[in-house]
C-alpha cells in the first residue's frame, strides 16, 4: 500500500440539514493507484461530490481512516499533487483564461516556464484562441474546458473531476474526454470522474458505484469490458 495514492478504510461523512443528520458517505473502503482511470457513478445526491472532496483533502471525514501514502499530508495535496475540477464554473472572473490556468503553478511555486505550460494546456483542449478572454465572455462549456486545462497544467498525480461533461453537449463532451485521455496516456496520473452518464463511464477502465452514500462492494473495481 506504500505506493497507493489514496487508502481509505470505513470513511464516513455526515452533514446537518435542519434538525436531521444526512449521511453523505457511509463506511467507504477503497484504494486508488497510479494510472487508475475510474468512473464514480451514482444518481445526484448519492454522495459522489462529497467523496471527491474527501479524496482531495478539501473536506475531512467524521470517521474512519483516510490516507495518501504516495502523496503526503492532506494540507499539501492541492493544487500541486491533486487537481479538482468542480461541477459548477470555478474560474476567477477578474482573471483572463490564461491567468486562470496559470493559478495552480503560481500557488504551488512550481519551477517551470509558466507561459509555455499554460499555452500547452490550452492547446490540449483547443482553447488557445481564448487565452486573453475573460470568463464572462465564455459559454458554460468553454469555462468547463478551461477548468480542465487548469487541472492538467501542473501535471498532478491525481485528477478528480465532478461531472466535467455536464454542461457540454455529447459531441463536445466526448471531445473533451478524448483530449484528456490522450494527454494522460503513458503517464502515472490517476483520473477519477464522477458522473451519472454511462457514455462517460465507458471511457474509463473501471467503475465504482455509489448509492445513498455507500460505495458499493466496498470499493471493489468493476472492470469495463
Amino acid at each position: 500500500m506504500a505506493d497507493a495514492l489514496i487508502q481509505a478504510t470505513d470513511v464516513g461523512r455526515a452533514y446537518r440539514q435542519g434538525s436531521a443528520t444526512v449521511a453523505a458517505v457511509v463506511e467507504a473502503t477503497f484504494q486508488l493507484q497510479p494510472k487508475d482511470r475510474m468512473a464514480l457513478m451514482g444518481r445526484s445526491g448519492s454522495g459522489k461530490s462529497t467523496l471527491l472532496h474527501l479524496m482531495a483533502g478539501l473536506d475531512r471525514p467524521d470517521s474512519g481512516s483516510l490516507l495518501w501514502p504516495a502523496l503526503g499530508a492532506a494540507e499539501s495535496l492541492l493544487p500541486a499533487k491533486i487537481a479538482l475540477v468542480f461541477q459548477a464554473p470555478s474560474l476567477l472572473e477578474p482573471l483572463t483564461v490564461a491567468e486562470n490556468v496559470a493559478l495552480p503553478l503560481l500557488m504551488s511555486g512550481a519551477v517551470v516556464d509558466t507561459d509555455a505550460a499554460v499555452t500547452a494546456a490550452l492547446a490540449t483542449f483547443g482553447l488557445t484562441h481564448l487565452a486573453d478572454k475573460l470568463p464572462e465572455t465564455l459559454s458554460g462549456g468553454q469555462m468547463q474546458c478551461v477548468a480542465m486545462a487548469r487541472a492538467i497544467v501542473g501535471q498532478p498525480q491525481l485528477i478528480l473531476a465532478d461531472e466535467p461533461t455536464g454542461q457540454l453537449d455529447r459531441v463536445t463532451g466526448q471531445a473533451l474526454l478524448d483530449a484528456l485521455l490522450q494527454h494522460l496516456a503513458g503517464t502515472e496520473t490517476a483520473l477519477v470522474i464522477a458522473t451519472h452518464d454511462p457514455a462517460v463511464a465507458e471511457r474509463m477502465t473501471m467503475i465504482w458505484r455509489m448509492d445513498h452514500g455507500r460505495l458499493l462492494a466496498d470499493g471493489q473495481r468493476e472492470v469495463v469490458a
